[in-house]
């Protein structure tokens, strides 16, 4: 933890100090948690951040998330330092006893109030979830800032990116409907934003990555705009790029041969693994619900619906539930839905022109009606 209290009852802020003078400080002063008030020791160090530890691990002591590593208190000390220096009302790790939760920070404005968690470690979907409906039941508004992984350090503009599960939990909603993910960099002090996310399969996506420092950053922080149409032609051509590489992939690579129901739905339709119809591979809004390529669930689907004698716009709830777990993919609110775009996409971009491999009009669907200014 970051602070504690000296024996003048003060709240003391170990990192505001030279290490020469913590030193002091330490055969000076006793320090006390400010929740338990048991005495607690100064760690100091050569590498770590100044911060102080329980003597045993008890209750609180787990509260504070104790071996906690460097860059996670260097990302806290960060972001608490740039909220106090523009001018906002800011706690660090303090207690809320109606929860028995302990945020990083707890920021007000007004009457509204923000836990803001930095989030070097991993954490289960489980305790990420309770958690965070800890803090909505609260009135409090959950935000959760990712260490932005080593991995993907940021290079800005549009390329694919993976996205692990637990950070898509993460994504940050508008009002538009236009979902983005915003981590933090303690490494750099910088703001990264991966947005226009449009989802290609698993936990791929292509996006638009763009890094901004933390001091031309603001709170509540920036909200991203949509692509424009000429950025969405990189997006269009990486996509169609990646499809095709999955087609040949599959080609090559089939270890069910036959049992395979792309590949089976495929020679069913009679259509070309190399020359897929434009009508196939076509990106819609929650695709992301559903893992598989967009490639693979709409060729099985057109299967699917021919066999019933109709349009994919024409399936029902209960049909499209059936597809869903005839191939053994999740059911779930959105994944219906992306099928019901996928059918109304179809059945309107026929009626318009007859031309379905027109990337405006993929454009118009994914990011047009989700315009933010």
């Amino acid at each position: 933890m970051l602070i504690a209290y000296n024996n003048q009852q003060q709240l003391f802020l170990p990192y505001q100090y030279t290490r020469k003078a913590l030193q002091r400080y330490r055969r000076q002063m006793k320090f006390f948690c400010p929740q338990c008030l048991e005495q607690v020791q100064l760690k100091i160090g050569n590498y770590n951040i100044p911060h102080f530890a329980h003597f045993t691990k008890n209750q609180c002591s787990q509260l504070f998330a104790e071996g906690e590593s460097k860059l996670h208190l260097q990302g806290k000390m960060q972001l608490y330092e740039w909220f106090k220096k523009n001018g906002h009302q800011v706690e660090l790790e303090p207690f809320l006893k109606q929860l028995s939760q302990r945020p990083d920070l707890l920021v007000t404005i007004d009457e509204g109030h923000f836990a803001v968690e930095f989030q070097c470690s991993t954490i289960s979907h489980e305790k990420w979830h309770q958690r965070t409906m800890g803090y909505e039941k609260n009135d409090i508004q959950a935000i959760w800032l990712f260490q932005t992984p080593q991995s993907k350090e940021a290079i800005n503009g549009i390329r694919k990116i993976r996205i692990s599960p637990l950070l898509q939990k993460a994504f940050i909603t508008t009002t538009t409907d236009l979902p983005y993910l915003l981590t933090y960099n303690a490494v750099t002090a910088h703001f990264i934003y991966w947005t226009n996310l449009l989802h290609v399969h698993g936990h791929t996506f292509i996006g638009k990555v763009q890094k901004i420092p933390v001091n031309q950053q603001h709170f509540p922080f920036y909200i991203p705009k949509r692509i424009t149409k000429e950025e969405f032609q990189s997006y269009w051509q990486l996509y169609k790029q990646t499809c095709r590489q999955f087609a040949y992939s599959r080609l090559l690579h089939n270890k069910k041969g036959a049992q395979d129901p792309f590949l089976r739905n495929c020679y069913e339709l009679n259509l070309s693994l190399t020359a897929m119809p434009p009508y196939i591979g076509i990106p819609v809004q929650e695709g992301a619900s559903i893992s598989l390529f967009t490639s693979e669930w709409q060729t099985m689907l057109l299967y699917f619906s021919k066999q019933l004698g109709c349009q994919p716009f024409e399936l029902t709830k209960h049909q499209i539930k059936n597809f869903l777990c005839q191939h053994q993919l999740e059911i779930t609110e959105q994944a219906v839905r992306a099928i019901q775009n996928y059918g109304q996409l179809l059945q309107r971009m026929n009626h318009e022109d007859g031309s379905l491999d027109n990337c405006e009009q993929v454009y118009v669907h994914l990011f047009a009606i989700a315009t933010i200014y």
